[in-house]
């Protein structure tokens, strides 16, 4: 297989961390080309981190998060007449720690499967619009967009190629998930296209990425972990007690490219003493398998009468 990737990355410190240069590392042996498309002003010294990995960087800020780069490297990939020259195309963003297990495995078995487009998990839940300012959790399944790869019939499609030459600014993050990360599974899926998620152990179950990490790792074998779940952006729906342990114990990623990184960007202190790791382990784990319903109310409550216990 022939393969282009795109890479978004975006980060508060205009900075290409440590653990993006493993990342794009690793794509880059599984494809021929790589651009990297970064929603920051990188100086030269952050763009020579590059240097014999990306074939081509762009850098703007532009607002249009993670599609509005895709669209970007995508725009420059066909402009250019590369995509008439690959079999696939991948795109990825900053969003992870990765890969914790081989990328060349992941594509061996997608391949064997055969479908038009695939990613890593399957979310079956999704929002949507209910009049003009409220929005609902509904059953919408799409594939997540960290990690999203497409065949060369999707690539050359006229519905592909519109749908991300019209990505724009949106004003809110709910916004941009319904109409393109939802958008671009369901209108591909509309237009007869075949998909698939390489793991499929936990689709029953919502935000599977963030309050699922352990099995996921330790079972599933995912290539990723979210990085708002070590930055603690999530501390209502999971808790990270342990997490070294987990990534030294089941994979050969490096853990101080995630500790490095989250001494930068974690959102608050991390207390693992106020309850033992077995009892929150368990009572996040209790929480994640609950109906959507219930989950939310529990993870609501969790947050405004008991936060000690994400501590």
């Amino acid at each position: 297989m022939r393969r282009a990737a795109v890479f978004a990355h975006y980060d508060k410190d205009n900075l290409i961390d440590d653990y993006v240069i493993y990342y794009v590392k690793a794509l880059k042996e599984i494809c021929e080309k790589l651009v990297f498309v970064s929603c920051c002003e990188l100086s030269l010294e952050e763009k020579e981190k590059l240097n014999g990995i990306a074939d081509y960087i762009i850098a703007e800020r532009h607002e249009e998060y993670d599609f509005g780069s895709y669209k970007r490297g995508f725009l420059y990939l066909k402009d250019n007449g590369m995509l008439n020259e690959i079999d696939e195309l991948v795109f990825a963003n900053d969003s992870c720690y990765g890969p914790l297990f081989p990328l060349k495995n992941v594509f061996q078995k997608m391949e064997a499967r055969q479908v038009d487009f695939w990613g890593i998990t399957k979310n079956r839940f999704g929002m949507a619009f209910a009049g003009t300012d409220n929005i609902v959790v509904c059953k919408r399944p799409h594939i997540q967009s960290y990690f999203l790869v497409f065949n060369k019939a999707v690539i050359k499609s006229p519905c592909f190629c519109n749908f991300m030459a019209n990505v724009k600014v949106e004003e809110t993050k709910n916004t941009i998930i319904i109409k393109y990360e939802i958008g671009l599974s369901e209108l591909l899926t509309q237009n007869g296209f075949t998909s698939d998620a390489y793991i499929k152990d936990y689709y029953r179950f919502n935000h599977v990425v963030l309050s699922l990490w352990r099995p996921l790792i330790t079972k599933s074998k995912s290539p990723f972990l979210k990085c708002s779940v070590i930055r603690l952006v999530n501390r209502n729906l999971t808790t990270i007690a342990g997490w070294e342990e987990v990534i030294q114990k089941y994979t050969n990623y490096p853990v101080e490219l995630i500790k490095n990184n989250q001494s930068r960007t974690k959102v608050c202190d991390f207390n693992p003493l106020k309850l033992p790791e077995w009892m929150k382990v368990f009572c996040f784990n209790s929480m994640s398998i609950l109906p959507g319903v219930l989950k939310r109310k529990a993870s609501a409550f969790v947050k405004n009468h008991i936060p000690w216990i994400m501590d």
